[in-house]
Parts: structure tokens; C-alpha cells; sequence
């Protein structure tokens, strides 16, 4: 995972329901594991999250591996990708968790920066 894609960009499983804008919060000391049928965007609100990226049901990605993201940084997670979420420091971590065709809808005349936009 380059630079720009990290900037730009006990489990449980987040309830059923809780794939829209809604804030999802993750006290400290505690996880979430996070298994998209369809791409996803995690975006950070507050807090600091430690995110573990799996390689996918394929095998190898460029974009596995674990990355710091802070408020309002996000990372894609790719469609059977696993995700393992965190919260660093003593703060809860509050994240919201969209599909990436919902993001890309949301905001059309508003060009991402490079790296912080999800791909199908």
C-alpha cells in the first residue's frame, strides 16, 4: 500500500442493517471484523482506527496489510475482503461503513482525491 492510498484511504461482526450512513462506534479495547458482499467504504468520524486488511477471497492484493487512518480518512474494502477494525488510543472510534456506489452517488460533482475512491 503506497503512501497516498494510506492517506487517502475480541471480533464481532457489525449488526445486520448497519451499511449506511449511520455512525457505528467501537469502544476501546474492543474489534469489529467487517465481510462486504459488495465494496464498502469505511470512513473514519472520530478517533484513531487500526485496520487490518485481508488479501481477499483471490488471494494476493495490493491493498492488504494494516494502515492508521484518522477523522476523515477512508479506506475501500473490496467485495469478500476482510476487514478487522480497531480503535488506537483511549478514545471509542466512531466510523461509518457505505457501499462505495453509494459514496461515488452521493457526490458526484466532487472530484476525490486520488487514492480515496472505491472501485467496483
Amino acid at each position: 500500500m503506497t503512501t497516498s492510498q494510506v492517506l487517502h484511504s475480541q471480533a464481532s461482526s457489525v449488526p445486520a442493517g448497519v451499511a449506511g450512513p449511520e455512525l457505528c462506534t467501537i469502544p476501546q479495547g474492543a474489534a469489529r471484523s467487517l465481510h462486504p458482499r459488495a465494496p464498502m467504504q469505511l470512513r473514519v468520524v472520530s478517533g484513531l482506527a487500526w485496520v487490518t486488511l485481508s488479501d481477499g477471497p483471490h488471494g494476493w492484493r495490493e491493498d492488504s496489510g494494516d494502515l492508521m487512518l484518522h477523522a476523515g480518512q477512508s479506506v475501500c474494502v473490496a467485495s469478500g475482503q476482510h476487514a478487522v477494525v480497531e480503535p488506537m488510543g483511549r478514545e471509542p472510534l466512531q466510523f461509518q461503513w457505505r457501499s462505495a456506489a453509494a459514496v461515488r452517488a452521493s457526490s458526484p460533482q466532487h472530484a476525490a482525491p486520488r487514492g480515496d475512491v472505491c472501485r467496483a
